[in-house]
């Protein structure tokens, strides 16, 4: 129901809190500046402090992890990929640097290494829900939507009040055929204010499936309203 594109979109909105909580461990009363720059996620400052105080201290890997982390917000993929990469050769046992480095190799198409970096975070002991949800978008990148629902129903579970979990089941779902599940994992997204017209859109295109017409052109309109134009195009010449 969507092209791969679309996952690209989605990925940088819906993994943006995988493996920083090693970094905000580190914060006390007496945070440096750059602790208080990454909490405050000042991405381009942090990486500006932490440059500096990389050429101090160059192997030191929770400073090249931070930054790893901060190129990987900034959308700068080779820069973050390098600064994982460097932080791991200094320290083979860092799960977060494994599990940030696993966002990178996936939104720059390396499905593979992504799955290697994160089966190495969880034998490092790393359970973060996110990794999950990256994996299920590697999955679903595959065209694999029985292993995707697998890994975000995991996901779902353990993080129940995160739309874009339901968002992403709801699309496994559809791809297995599962319309019914689908339409209640879309509703579930949208009762937890799922941002954007897509949402809609899916689930129109779940209840077409399951014969409800009405329910379809009334997400249609939705999505309509909240800029889809081949929604509004859909809804002039379908629904009346």
């Amino acid at each position: 129901m969507a092209r791969r594109g679309m996952w690209a979109a989605i990925l940088v909105g819906a993994l943006v809190s995988l493996a920083p909580q090693a970094a905000m461990t580190q914060a006390s009363p007496a945070a440096t500046a750059i602790d208080r720059a990454l909490a405050a996620s000042q991405w381009r400052e942090a990486v500006r402090l932490l440059d500096s105080a990389l050429i101090v201290t160059p192997r030191d890997a929770t400073r090249l992890q931070q930054r790893g982390r901060a190129h990987r917000e900034l959308e700068e993929f080779t820069k973050a990929l390098a600064d994982y990469t460097q932080a791991i050769a200094v320290d083979r046992r860092f799960a977060a640097a494994y599990g940030g480095r696993a966002i990178v190799q996936q939104r720059m198409g390396n499905g593979n290494a992504a799955f290697a970096d994160i089966d190495s975070a969880r034998a490092l002991g790393m359970n973060d829900p996110q990794l999950d949800l990256v994996e299920g978008i590697g999955h679903m990148m595959n065209d694999d939507g029985a292993k995707a629902w697998a890994r975000f129903d995991k996901y779902v579970r353990a993080v129940p009040d995160a739309a874009q979990g339901w968002f992403l089941r709801g699309r496994a779902a559809g791809m297995a055929g599962r319309e019914a599940d689908a339409e209640k994992d879309f509703t579930a997204a949208i009762d937890r204010r799922m941002a954007g017209p897509e949402v809609y859109t899916l689930r129109a295109m779940a209840r077409v499936a399951l014969g409800n017409t009405a329910g379809a052109c009334a997400d249609l309109t939705e999505a309509a309203r909240l800029g889809d134009k081949a929604a509004s195009a859909t809804v002039a010449k379908n629904c009346r």
